[in-house]
């Protein structure tokens, strides 16, 4: 089996790994020990499934949400934990792009093509002084516009309603780009960091890296990240007092002459 965008999820003591396939399916491997890992497995949960985002809620509800299209909205089911996760029959549908209105949701490099669909996908789910906050990717993982935008709600199932400071997570310039895809955890000090991916598109136009940024609430619980100078180095979370800072390093090899033992014809240095 393939494994697609997939998403762990901490629970009590037990971490839960969700796999989404490529040819559509989805599976749920789980462990009591992490350190040890031994996992068991729950196969074939759901099918017909991409970037899929496991959400058990403070009342051990459990959810599953999913989305990565041009056509379809971000979908959920609810999971029912106590039989091996079998998910309802009701599918749920939660948004979907609205490029007409939020133009950082239009496709292309800089946003430029009005033509083609943008994409929406990576859904994750967070919960913060009991507000619900769907963070969503698009429009397209090659551009430097790729990023996240999030939706509010009172119930993990919506209605949900666009947050008016989107994308929250967003970084069009540097000389690495991108900012979307992302998950939202708690680091060191109940400190919140999201994690997203950044373009590198040089083997294939989606080839990315993983960048993760310090995200905060503000007074009026909307949900922002800080990617100022995101592709430069900063304070790691577990740095007391430092946590997340730019370190003011600057870049000193731009445009400096490189050596390298060796080296594919097709990626001189």
């Amino acid at each position: 089996q393939g494994s697609n965008a997939p998403a762990a999820h901490n629970y009590n003591d037990s971490v839960l790994y969700v796999t989404g396939d490529p040819s559509g399916s989805m599976s749920i491997l789980y462990t009591d020990n992490p350190k040890k890992g031994d996992w068991k497995v729950i196969p074939l949960i759901i099918n017909d499934l991409q970037d899929p985002d496991l959400f058990i809620d403070d009342d051990g509800k459990a959810y599953m949400f999913w989305g990565s299209s041009n056509t379809y909205p971000i979908r959920a089911k609810t999971l029912d934990r106590e039989d091996m996760f079998r998910p309802s029959k009701i599918t749920y549908e939660l948004f979907n792009l609205d490029e007409n209105n939020h133009g950082w949701e239009r496709f292309g490099e800089n946003h430029g093509d009005t033509v083609l669909a943008g994409y929406i996908e990576g859904p994750w789910l967070t919960k913060y002084n009991n507000m619900y906050y769907m963070q969503y990717a698009a429009p397209g993982t090659e551009f430097n516009v790729y990023g996240d935008g999030v939706y509010m709600s009172d119930s993990p199932l919506g209605p949900y309603r666009y947050a008016p400071n989107n994308p929250i997570s967003y970084k069009p310039g540097g000389f690495m780009n991108g900012a979307g895809h992302g998950s939202t955890v708690i680091g060191p000090n109940n400190t919140y960091w999201h994690f997203a991916s950044m373009a590198v598109s040089i083997n294939v136009n989606w080839e990315r890296r993983i960048c993760m940024f310090p995200t905060y609430f503000d007074r009026d619980g909307l949900m922002y990240t800080n990617t100022y100078f995101g592709d430069y180095p900063h304070y790691a979370p577990a740095i007391a007092g430092k946590m997340g800072e730019f370190t003011r390093w600057m870049l000193i090899s731009y445009k400096k002459s490189v050596k390298a033992s060796s080296y594919y014809d097709k990626y001189k240095p």
